[in-house]
Formats: structure tokens, C-alpha cells, sequence
């Protein structure tokens, strides 16, 4: 009997109370995500000549995901609990409401940091979802003005090791090696996408040195060019004779071991009083854009706990801020991390939105269509439905934006 004549027969199995206990409570993570967590990381400072530190503009810490081991409890990730509650009793859920078979899930505040242990998987996962839907923009672009979109595909390019070694010991020198890079492969017949950068290797349970690139790429290269003009280097084509199936899955997994890049900034870079007053006053700064990771200011929203604090008289809403991490508040915009980021025809400047309307979507189950409600504990019968707020983003090329 499959699911459809389940359906059909309005079939509601529910579960008992210690299954689904033990359901709300089941993490479903990539199985990478085990090896990042459980194997060490072989240390990626690289410096033959003995180079004064000092005269290496912007010295780059390579750390794997996940490694900020105290960074759920400093931003409370994890699962969300009735007040008051610590067993699994307690824990908000959501569900389909004609059957918890269709849809079964935890409720859990997130970091959405790769940084962060707790929230790595779903973070990957975000992120693969969002770089397909910049591939799937530019695919639907092209197909309504009639050109050839180009396939995608997944690609492993490995420099000699000597050399992006030591690129990679500068956050200067390393942005100019990617973007000379992504410049080459547009040369080759590359119309565009992502480059993601792999410190690591796995080799008899470590995660050695083995820095290379994967490419989610658009457009058909021209590999015997490309050697011939980068001697020492090894490109290949993942499944060279299949499309991708799947740039969401792809770009999710590479995620989950991808390196990432720490660096200290110039002090006097930035701007603290802006700061200040975008977090008492969140979305105060005219120039956080979203779409640019270089203002984006996502750490000062007002929050569930902030609008209770108003009520007791205290928090940031009203000026109270004698709990503010001051030397925190200092010190972290002072290291910053290398960002992924688009070239080509997929590029930021490229695509461009010329309209946005927000609305609030009840989440409904695919299997049966059926309202997804979230619920306060095992005990809770009815809940209340769920919704996201859903974002229609216009979309057009820049060279067709009407400014």
C-alpha cells in the first residue's frame, strides 16, 4: 500500500508519545558534517622562506565549519522549548495536521552560521538553496529573451600545491588568485558561477592539506586551453557526461567542508558610532543592502526577546544596555571572513531587482496539502498554523533594469 491509497482511505496514524519524542528530537545531518566534526584538521600555515608576519598583508586562519564550539550557547541555538521546560515534552514542533508521517519536525533557533556546530547542517542547506535559485534566475532570464542558458556543471580544479599554498596566507593575495582565476575560465569558455575553496582533502581518517577549488559552472570549457596557459594544474569535470542534477544538493554538500577564511581588519575601518545606532535603532543605516554581504548588518534586529524586555523596562528598545559585551562589540568587526561570491554572468551587477513584494504564506504539507501547524509539546493537540513570510523579488538583467 503506498502513500496515495493511505491517502485515500484518510488514513491518520499517529504516533506514540516516545516515538515521537524521539522523532522531534532526530538530527538529520549530512554525513560529511560527522567526518568535519569527528577527524582533525591538519594546520594550513605555510611559510618555506621564513616571510616576517608583518610584511604578509592580512595573514589568513584557515578553520573547518563548525568549529566555534561556544558559539550555540553565546546566541542560544538549538531547540526551542516551552518556557520552563527541559525535557523533550517541552519542545515546539511542527507538523502535518492529518498526519505526523507526512511532515514531523523541531522547532530551532539558528545562528545560520557555518561557524556554528548546531546550525551547520541547515546552514549548508540554505545556502545550496539559494545559490540554485541564482542559477535558476539566470536560466529563466535567458530562456524568456530566447538564449541558451548554457548547462551547469561541477568542476575540481587543483593548482600546484607549492603555489596556492602560499596564496593562501593572504586574504589579499588569495582574492586576487580567485579573481585572476574566475577571469581565466571566462577566457576558456566558462559564462559564469561559483567558485568554493577546499583547504582539505580526507585521507585516512584527517583532513590533510590539499588546497583546491570546486566550480559550479556554467558553459562548456576548453580544458586542453586552459592547462596549456596554467602548466601544473589538474581540472576535470565531475560526471563529465551528465548534466547536474542538482546545484542545491551540490552546493550543500560542498559547503559542509569548505574553508573558511579569518582575517584581522584595519581598526579604523569601521564605522562604530553607524554602529551604535543601527542597534538601537535596527535597519537605521540606509546603505544595508541585503544583496551586498560588504553592508549587510543582520545582527541587530529586534527580536522576541528584545519586545519582552521593553515591557520590564530594560533592554536596548528603551536604552538599558548594562549587559552589552562591550569588548565584543569591539572586537568583532575586526575579523572578518572571506566570502563566496558570483562571477560572470551570474555576478551581482549582472542581475538586478527591480521590484520586491513581501507577504505572509501558511506552510502547507506536500504530501496531502494539509496545514502545518506548530505545536507547544507532545501534549499540545490543535497548535497554531505556520507561516513564513515569502519574498516575489522581480528579477531582470542589468543591462534591461530601467535605471
Amino acid at each position: 500500500m503506498d502513500l496515495q491509497d493511505l491517502l485515500d482511505q484518510g488514513y491518520t496514524s499517529e504516533m506514540d508519545a516516545e516515538e515521537l519524542e524521539f522523532r522531534i528530537a532526530e538530527r538529520n545531518e549530512h554525513p560529511v558534517i560527522q567526518y568535519v566534526k569527528m577527524f582533525p584538521f591538519e594546520e594550513t600555515y605555510y611559510n618555506p622562506d621564513d616571510v616576517p608576519l608583518n610584511e604578509i598583508p592580512e595573514l589568513l586562519s584557515w578553520v573547518p565549519p563548525g568549529h566555534d564550539l561556544d558559539r550555540p550557547k553565546r546566541l542560544h541555538c538549538g531547540p526551542v522549548r516551552i518556557k520552563g521546560t527541559t525535557g523533550e515534552k517541552g519542545r515546539m514542533f511542527t507538523s502535518c495536521v492529518n498526519s505526523r508521517y507526512h511532515y514531523l519536525k523541531g522547532k530551532n533557533n539558528h545562528c545560520w552560521s557555518s561557524k556554528c556546530p548546531v546550525c551547520l547542517n541547515d546552514t549548508c542547506l540554505r545556502t545550496g538553496t539559494r545559490v540554485e535559485m541564482r542559477f535558476t534566475e539566470y536560466r529563466l532570464l535567458c530562456e524568456k529573451q530566447g538564449i541558451d542558458p548554457g548547462n551547469v556543471g561541477h568542476w575540481i580544479l587543483s593548482p600546484p600545491q607549492d603555489e596556492i599554498r602560499w596564496m593562501m596566507q593572504s586574504h589579499v593575495w588569495f582574492n586576487k588568485y580567485r579573481r585572476r582565476l574566475q577571469q581565466d575560465l571566462v577566457k576558456v569558455g566558462c559564462l559564469g558561477g561559483r567558485l568554493i575553496f577546499h583547504p582539505w582533502r580526507m585521507k585516512d581518517c584527517m583532513w590533510e592539506n590539499g588546497p583546491h577549488f570546486h566550480g559550479i559552472l556554467i558553459g562548456f570549457l576548453d580544458t586542453a586551453q586552459f592547462l596549456n596557459a596554467h602548466p601544473g594544474w589538474v581540472i576535470k569535470k565531475v560526471h563529465s557526461k551528465d548534466q547536474l542534477q542538482s546545484v542545491k544538493l551540490t552546493m550543500a554538500y560542498l559547503a559542509t567542508h569548505e574553508g573558511i577564511g579569518l582575517y584581522e581588519r584595519n581598526p579604523t575601518s569601521e564605522d562604530y558610532t553607524s554602529k551604535i545606532l543601527n542597534y538601537y535603532l535596527p535597519g537605521l543605516n540606509s546603505y544595508d543592502d541585503p544583496n551586498d554581504p560588504k553592508t549587510k548588518n543582520r545582527m541587530f534586529r529586534y527580536t522576541e526577546e528584545d519586545q519582552a524586555n521593553e515591557v520590564l523596562g530594560k533592554g536596548r528598545m528603551v536604552g538599558e544596555i548594562g549587559s552589552f559585551d562591550w569588548l565584543g562589540y569591539a572586537m568583532e568587526p575586526q575579523f572578518s571572513q572571506i566570502c563566496d561570491n558570483y562571477f560572470g554572468v551570474l555576478a551581482n551587477n549582472m542581475i538586478k531587482t527591480v521590484g520586491k513584494e513581501s507577504y505572509r504564506v501558511t506552510r502547507t504539507c506536500i504530501h496531502c496539502e494539509g496545514t502545518l501547524n506548530v505545536f507547544s509539546g507532545t501534549c499540545d493537540q490543535c497548535g497554531e498554523a505556520a507561516s513564513h513570510i515569502f519574498e516575489n523579488k522581480v528579477r531582470t538583467f542589468a543591462r534591461d533594469a530601467p535605471w
